[in-house]
């Protein structure tokens, strides 16, 4: 509302001001005009009182604003003009007792009248001795003159006078109104204007010149507290990035927790189970060794390659339940320095005569880089297979109809630049498929033991489970990324083997 902006404000106060200094000047001019016309009222009726001769000669002078005189000599002649009233006469005989007391004239005021602005006094009392022969003093004059008149003549010039002061209040204030829009009202809006418009990365210097050096020092106060709050907002985001990575390494930690015992609980059962597995394993394994004793199994016979092979996948099998009972003692004195191509290539190689990879094509893109990690080879390469496996299972189960590819990749990351392992040397295997891909809402259970997306009867939910401990045990980490009818990537991170 305009009655509650700043303009009116400022009208109403310079309104106030102009008027307290216009009457005040209108006082401070009516009250020196009145002294002055009361000082030149004492001065004519000392005058008038020199021209009063003395009561010898009997003549006397009359004025309109004289009301009385009186003439007292020593020889007893008393001459005066005029019938003072009751408060008068003793005023006018307390004056006369105080000029015979000090032997000179006096000039006193007495009574009240309305003045020009309050009650004033109305009478002026003039008198003076006269000189005797000898020391005592003859007689005395005293003269009573009336200030109405002078009063009467102001009030009539206080009218005219306030006219003027009235005209030049509005002059002032309009004039004041105009010079103070000009200089802080406009600037005030051009800089709110500037403010309204403020982005981010601007400054707010308003202007430059020596009329606006209030404007500028408030530019440069409201820059330096936007620097201050961006400062502040800039430690804000870094206590943010801070906490956020905290509960991330929290969370991470928590996570890890919760997957240490979940496997915790696989080595548990794995030792539970291994004893009634592991028998029924030796004595297959013993009458295989029987069958490849016989004399009438030729070498080159099929018959014989394909006992080499069952014995081979059986040991396997049990290799695998001695390495879970392994994990759920930590244990981990396999470790060999491997190459990691060669490995991929010998199980790439091994896979592709499976059924399950037929009509999927294999795209290996292996780096020219340094692939020497220190893992179980067994176990890395029950690693590798699980996830060709996984890989081959999700592109048969993918709705759309394209050709399955499974595409090996592998990456080397320097120092300064892995974060996966605290900025260790990084040897990166991806394992890549087109297939059907993972549920975002599963992704965070998939390597929790007997977890599994596949039908009922086409898998136990171990293979990943195994294949992470495995990864974890050997200093390594392994991510996983995917989307819906997309495809799945799986992330092994390992570090560099480094001779000491």
């Amino acid at each position: 509302m305009f009655f509650q902006s700043l303009k009116f404000k400022l009208a109403g106060n310079l309104a106030v001001i102009i008027l307290i200094s216009v009457l005040f000047s209108d006082l401070v001019i009516v009250s020196v005009i009145q002294k002055s016309l009361i000082r030149e009222r004492v001065a004519k009726g000392r005058q008038y009182l020199h021209a009063l001769p003395d009561a010898e000669t009997g003549l006397g002078v009359h004025d309109p604003g004289i009301i009385y005189f009186n003439i007292r000599s020593g020889n007893g002649l008393d001459y005066h003009y005029g019938e003072p009233s009751t408060d008068l006469q003793k005023f006018i005989h307390r004056t006369g007792a105080l000029t015979i007391k000090e032997g000179k004239g006096q000039t006193e005021f007495a009574g009240e009248t309305f003045g020009v602005f309050w009650h004033q006094k109305k009478y002026l009392l003039i008198s003076e001795p006269i000189p005797g022969i000898g020391p005592e003093n003859k007689g005395l004059k005293i003269m009573v003159m009336e200030l109405d008149d002078i009063y009467k003549a102001l009030r009539h010039s206080q009218k005219i006078i306030l006219f003027y002061v009235l005209a030049n209040f509005i002059i002032l204030l309009l004039f004041g109104v105009y010079r103070l829009s000009r200089l802080m009202i406009r600037p005030i809006h051009r800089f709110i204007k500037m403010t309204d418009e403020f982005r981010e990365k601007d400054r707010l210097y308003f202007t430059h010149g020596k009329n606006y050096r209030e404007f500028n020092q408030l530019s440069k106060a409201l820059n330096h507290m936007l620097d201050l709050i961006e400062t502040d907002k800039q430690n804000l985001r870094h206590s943010l990035d801070e906490l956020e990575k905290a509960n991330r390494e929290l969370k991470n930690a928590q996570d890890e927790m919760v997957k240490a015992e979940k496997l915790a609980s696989v080595g548990r059962l794995s030792a539970g189970i291994a004893h009634e597995i592991g028998n029924p394993l030796s004595i297959v394994l013993g009458y295989l060794d029987l069958l490849n004793a016989r004399p009438s199994l030729k070498k080159d016979d099929d018959a014989h390659d394909y006992l080499n092979r069952m014995q081979y996948e059986i040991n396997r099998i049990h290799s695998i339940i001695r390495q879970l009972l392994d994990f759920s003692r930590s244990s981990s004195e396999d470790c060999r320095v491997i190459s990691i191509h060669d490995l991929v290539r010998d199980v790439v190689t091994m896979m592709s005569d499976q059924p399950l990879i037929k009509n999927i094509a294999f795209d290996i893109r292996l780096s020219d880089i340094s692939d020497t990690v220190a893992i179980d080879k067994d176990q890395m390469r029950q690693v590798l297979i699980n996830l060709i496996i996984n890989a081959a299972d999700s592109i048969h189960a993918s709705e759309q109809k394209m050709t399955g590819e499974i595409q090996v990749a592998s990456e080397f990351i320097p120092e300064d630049a892995s974060s996966a392992l605290n900025h260790h040397a990084t040897f990166l295997l991806k394992v890549m498929d087109n297939g059907s891909g993972i549920a975002e809402e599963d992704i965070n259970c998939i390597f929790d033991p007997f977890f599994t997306t596949k039908l009922p009867g086409k898998g136990t939910g171990l293979g990943l489970t195994v294949s992470y401990m495995i990864i974890e045990q050997a200093g390594g980490r392994m991510m996983v990324e995917s989307k819906i009818n997309q495809g799945t990537s799986i992330l092994i991170y390992l570090p560099i083997y480094q001779k000491q």
